[in-house]
């Protein structure tokens, strides 16, 4: 593992060193749920000291690129998780695919009038019926995110007879015939609040993403509307982009 520290940089040494460990998780020098060399050991092997090396893996800790264990050490974060989704899936389809076992925990359900918010992403007249289901998901057990599910009552009458911690994508296919084909999804940063982070096990203050998906149907008409919140540390979205 060369050193790539310049002393001589106008960047800073905590910034240099950050990066230089972000390439090395990015290059597969450390697999992912590997253990990292100690910070004497980076200290020894980049020339910077302790301080610097704290001050670099707490930022890539706060990126979401490795974690801290109490006791044990410092962690590659899952980079399958990391990564994102890479075509639309749904959550448990997406844990699927990376050897991960999704699971859900209702929170709150029912039917609800729609705010101009709602409306306007899946057209619909102001106040309309929607059906909201609010889960907490889970990846191998651990919390990742608070999903909140809307879609039009008229579309699935009786949904929340239904089991509602199976896929919901699924459900819709399988027993109402909405097959979902499409998707645009926003971004946001955020600070997750006290009641956020008590149920996804972080301590207050944790940043996190706030994500909003409208999808869609073969004919392009709107079918849900789901707001997730979901930890930085366990998930980013890795976006590939051509010239």
């Amino acid at each position: 593992m060369p050193s790539m520290i310049d002393p001589y940089s106008t960047e800073p040494l905590y910034y240099q060193l950050k990066e230089a460990l972000r390439k090395n998780i990015l290059a597969g020098v450390w697999k992912s749920g590997e253990k990292i060399p100690t910070e004497r050991q980076l200290s020894e092997n980049f020339g910077v000291s302790i301080a610097v090396v704290r001050q670099a893996v707490s930022l890539l800790v706060e990126e979401g690129f490795l974690i801290k264990r109490q006791g044990k050490g410092t962690f590659v974060v899952d980079a399958r998780v990391r990564q994102g989704p890479r075509k639309l899936t749904s959550f448990t389809e997406e844990m699927s695919s990376m050897g991960l076992r999704a699971s859900s925990i209702i929170l709150e359900k029912g039917i609800k009038q729609a705010d101009e918010k709602i409306c306007n992403a899946l057209k619909l007249e102001l106040k309309a019926n929607v059906v909201m289901v609010k889960r907490l998901r889970l990846a191998n057990n651990e919390p990742l995110g608070i999903q909140t599910f809307y879609i039009a009552e008229y579309l699935a009458p009786d949904f929340l007879e239904n089991d509602l911690t199976q896929s919901l994508y699924k459900l819709l296919e399988t027993k109402y015939g909405v097959r979902i084909v499409s998707a645009q999804e926003k971004y946001f940063a955020t600070i997750l609040d006290k009641y956020e982070c008590k149920l996804l096990k972080v301590k207050w203050p944790f940043a996190g993403f706030i994500v909003e998906r409208i999808t869609f149907d073969p004919a392009g008409s709107p079918v849900e509307y789901t707001e997730s919140v979901i930890r930085s540390d366990k998930y980013s979205v890795q976006v590939n982009l051509r010239k």
